[in-house]
C-alpha cells in the first residue's frame, strides 16, 4: 500500500527551522497552517501506513491574539484502525515559553512588593495582552508551588531560633524559623498555629535532624532552655542581649514614666556598658547631668522642662551616633570576656543604688551570666537575634504581616522567602527574546488568519 502523502505542503525552508525540531523530532508546516510530524507513524502498531483523518485547531488564546491558524494534523492507521493526533510538543513549547516569560514578570513584581492587583495591571499593560486576574493569581501561585526548598546537607552547629507572629483574616498564625548563624542560610521558615512547646520541638527536630547541634541564639523566653535541653543536652545557649535591653528599658519606664529622669537613663546605660562599649554615651550624660546640676532651680515644674531640654539632647547626640556608625559601617564596640566581667563587678557592688527594678535585672544577669557571654567565649556565636530580626525584615514589612487571607498564601509567602533568601533561584529562565524568536518562527511557518 502507498503511503499517503501530505498535500499543499508549505516551501522546504520551513521544515528546516531550528525551531521546528523539538528533541529529534522534526515538523512539517503545510500552507493551510496543518503540523505534522515529518515522519508519522502509528502509536499502536508503529505502522507507516494511513490516511489523513482532518485535523483540530489549536485554541489557546496566546496563539488566537497572534492571529495566526494552527491546525494539528490528524491520522487513522491503515493496518490497525488506530485514530491519533500529530505529538504537539512543539506548539505547546511556544505557549509554555509565554506563560513562563508571564510568571516571571508576576514573580517579580509581588516578590518586589508589589500588590497582586498592580502586579496584574503593570503586566497586562506592559505586555499589550488582556490576561484576567484570577489566570495571572494562578500563574503566580502555580510558580511559588513550584518552588522546591532543599534540605541542608551540612550546617555550622551554630543556630538563630525565632518567631514571628502573623495575620490570615485576623486570625493569628505564627511563623517558626531557624537560620544559621555562620553560612546565613535559613534552615527553616514554617507556619504553626502558634509557638507551644511541641511546636517549636518540631520545628526544631524537623530543620536539625541529621545536623550538628551546638549552640542558639534565642530571646529570653524563659520555655526555650529546657526545650533545647531536652532535645539537645550538649547545646548551650546565648541569651540575645538586644532584648535584654529591651527588658530594661520596659522596667524602667514602668518605674519612672516615659521620660525617666537623666540620672537614671545613666543607670540604664550602666547596664548597657557591660557586654557592649557604651563609655561614649555614658561621658555625654556626665555631662548633662552636670548641667543640670548648674541650671537647677530648684522649682520642679522649672526644672522638669530644664531636664526635658537635656534629654532631647541626649536622643539627638544618641541619634547622630548611630548615623555615624551607619555611615562608617560600624558597629557598638563589644566587650572582652574580662571587661565584661570587671564592670559587672563594679554594678554588683554598687547594686544598692539601682532602682528596684533594675537591682532584680542585675541579679538576674548574674544568675545567668553563661547565658550572655557566651559569644564571648566562641566567635561563631552572636549575641543578639538581630541576623533573625534582619530577615524578617527583609521579607515581610510590618503590613504584610495582617495582609493574608488564607493559610495557603502563607505558606506560599515563606517559602519564597526562604528559598530568595537562601540564593535559589526563583523566576523563570525564559526571556522576551526567546519568545520574539518562537513568536517570529510560527509567523514563519502558518498563515495568519
Amino acid at each position: 500500500m502507498i503511503v499517503t502523502k501530505p498535500k499543499t505542503l508549505s516551501i522546504e525552508y520551513n521544515t528546516k527551522l531550528p525551531g521546528f525540531v523539538n528533541g529529534n523530532q522534526r515538523y512539517i508546516a503545510s500552507l493551510d497552517g496543518k503540523i505534522r510530524t515529518s515522519a508519522v507513524s502509528c502509536p499502536n502498531c508503529c505502522s507507516r501506513h494511513y490516511v489523513d483523518n482532518g485535523y483540530h485547531a489549536v485554541e489557546d488564546s496566546f496563539v488566537r491574539d497572534l492571529g495566526l491558524n494552527i491546525k494539528i494534523a490528524q491520522f487513522k492507521c491503515s493496518k490497525c484502525s488506530q485514530f491519533w493526533s500529530t505529538e504537539r510538543g512543539l506548539i505547546d513549547k511556544v505557549i509554555e515559553a509565554e506563560k513562563g516569560f508571564i510568571k516571571s514578570l508576576m514573580l517579580g513584581c509581588v516578590r518586589n512588593g508589589l500588590s497582586l492587583l498592580k502586579s496584574c495591571t503593570l503586566v497586562q499593560d506592559n505586555v499589550g495582552k488582556t490576561y484576567s486576574p484570577q489566570y495571572l493569581h494562578e500563574l503566580y501561585t502555580d510558580a511559588i508551588d513550584c518552588i522546591k526548598i532543599e534540605r541542608a546537607a551540612s550546617a555550622s552547629g551554630v543556630y538563630y531560633y525565632d518567631e514571628q507572629f502573623l495575620k490570615e483574616n485576623g486570625k493569628e498564625f505564627c511563623r517558626l524559623t531557624v537560620r544559621d548563624q555562620v553560612t546565613g542560610n535559613v534552615l527553616l521558615d514554617k507556619m504553626d498555629v502558634d509557638a507551644s512547646e511541641t511546636a517549636i520541638k518540631t520545628a526544631l527536630h524537623e530543620a536539625l535532624d541529621g545536623l550538628p547541634v551546638e549552640a542558639f541564639t534565642v530571646d529570653m523566653a524563659v520555655k526555650y532552655p529546657g526545650i533545647i535541653a531536652e532535645l539537645y543536652p550538649h547545646a548551650v545557649i546565648q541569651w540575645c542581649i538586644f532584648h535584654l535591653y529591651k527588658l530594661v528599658w520596659k522596667e524602667l519606664t514602668e518605674a519612672f514614666g516615659k521620660n525617666p529622669p537623666l540620672q537614671q537613663l545613666y543607670n540604664a546605660y550602666l547596664l548597657f556598658n557591660v557586654f557592649f562599649d557604651h563609655t561614649i554615651e555614658l561621658h555625654k550624660l556626665k555631662e548633662l547631668l552636670a548641667q543640670f546640676q548648674i541650671l537647677r532651680t530648684g522649682d520642679p515644674k522649672t526644672d522638669q522642662e530644664i531636664e526635658k531640654g537635656l534629654r532631647k539632647e541626649l536622643r539627638r547626640f544618641v541619634k547622630e551616633l548611630k548615623k555615624q556608625r551607619r555611615r562608617e559601617g560600624k558597629n557598638v564596640p563589644r566587650r572582652t570576656l574580662k571587661q565584661s566581667m570587671d564592670i559587672f563587678a563594679t554594678l554588683k557592688r554598687q547594686v544598692a543604688l539601682f532602682p528596684k527594678k533594675l537591682q532584680h535585672r542585675i541579679t538576674l544577669i548574674d544568675k545567668n551570666w553563661d547565658r550572655f557571654t557566651l559569644f564571648q567565649r566562641d566567635s561563631r556565636v552572636q549575641p543578639t537575634n538581630n541576623g533573625m530580626e534582619q530577615y524578617f525584615a527583609a521579607t515581610l514589612a510590618k503590613t504584610d504581616k495582617k495582609d493574608f487571607r488564607s493559610a495557603g498564601a502563607i505558606t506560599r509567602e515563606l517559602r519564597a522567602c526562604q528559598a530568595e533568601w537562601n540564593g535559589q533561584q526563583l523566576f523563570s529562565h525564559t526571556t522576551l527574546l526567546e519568545v520574539f524568536s518562537m513568536v517570529g518562527l510560527l509567523y514563519l511557518a502558518f498563515p495568519a488568519g
